[in-house]
């Protein structure tokens, strides 16, 4: 393999990572806003609850990029691993694919599991909040 090949997919791995971290800090922000927009009230007259039903479409969206990203990363690991000429490099990549990071997976999963889980319980409440409001309203026919 020549070095020109290995140094390109170094590049690409490190530019590959750089995605996936950008794409979960968007997913956080993106959910966190839609969370709190749609908390918002203006003057009882109108909301934006109907943003909770975004929430989990953005969570999918977010975690279908990232997983795209992630198995790119674990792509081009198992191509060094079997490729590298770098005995030293095909060590460290057999060692990484046998000790996978399962605090990033689980975070993640856990995160947009609880975001959608917050979304649902929200959209109730805004539901039930927004329907005894149009009833309260005849009570004094």
């Amino acid at each position: 393999m020549s070095m020109r090949l290995l140094h390109k997919l170094h590049k690409e791995l490190s530019e590959t990572q750089n995605r996936r971290h950008n794409l979960d800090i968007s997913k956080i922000a993106f959910i966190s806003a839609l969370l709190g927009f749609g908390s918002i009230k203006l003057s009882d007259l109108s909301s934006f609850y109907q943003l909770f039903y975004l929430v989990p479409l953005v969570t999918l969206f977010f975690d279908m990029l990232i997983m795209g990203e992630h198995f790119s990363i674990k792509r081009i690991g198992a191509f060094l691993r079997l490729e590298s000429p770098d005995e030293l490099e095909n060590s460290y990549e057999k060692y990484v694919s046998s000790n996978r990071d399962i605090y990033f997976k689980n975070g993640s999963r856990g995160f947009s599991i609880l975001s959608m889980i917050v979304s649902f319980v929200l959209l109730g409440i805004s539901k039930k909040s927004i329907y005894k409001m149009e009833y309260s309203e005849f009570d004094y026919l």
